[in-house]
């Protein structure tokens, strides 16, 4: 069963506050995320991300980190021991990605969260080890596909 979680108004107003305070702030830094990217496109991307995060973050009853600048720690929300990278798509079939500077790390996660705005659809989770392997290699990184992903079930028995 998927979960879809749906932000209100000032959960909206404040992934796009978020988003544009990383954009800024990696341009800044001269941090380009993606050069085929224009900056409304990347501006779009961390909207995004920092909406999926919130999305996530609401539906574990976890207050979001909104601090702005390089993210050190590579996660996102702890739940229990368990660190979660949050990823998000606007594809209802996207894939769940990962950077190929990530490394596999014992109890470290990726969460997709699929966006269909003010709609976030938890479409399931995989550990880091699975993810990070070179047969999962793609062109924008580590990639499964959302029939690869662990059921949100799984995290709930645990987390919910």
């Amino acid at each position: 069963m998927n979960r879809i979680i749906v932000l209100n108004n000032i959960e909206r107003d404040l992934a796009v506050a978020g988003g544009t305070a990383r954009t800024n702030q990696n341009k800044d830094n001269k941090l380009n995320k993606d050069d085929n990217k224009s900056e409304a496109e990347q501006l779009a991307v961390d909207i995004r991300g920092m909406a999926g995060e919130i999305a996530v973050c609401k539906y574990y009853n976890k207050y979001p980190d909104l601090r702005i600048g390089p993210n050190k720690r590579g996660h996102d929300l702890t739940l229990g021991e368990l660190r979660v990278d949050v990823k998000c798509t606007q594809y209802s079939t996207g894939f769940l990605c990962a950077g190929k500077n990530h490394i596999p790390q014992s109890g470290f996660i990726y969460l997709l969260a699929v966006e269909d705005d003010p709609e976030y659809r938890l479409a399931g989770w995989q550990w880091s080890e699975t993810l990070i392997q070179s047969q999962n290699l793609g062109q924008f990184g580590y990639q499964h596909e959302q029939s690869q992903l662990r059921h949100m079930d799984e995290l709930d028995e645990d987390f919910k």
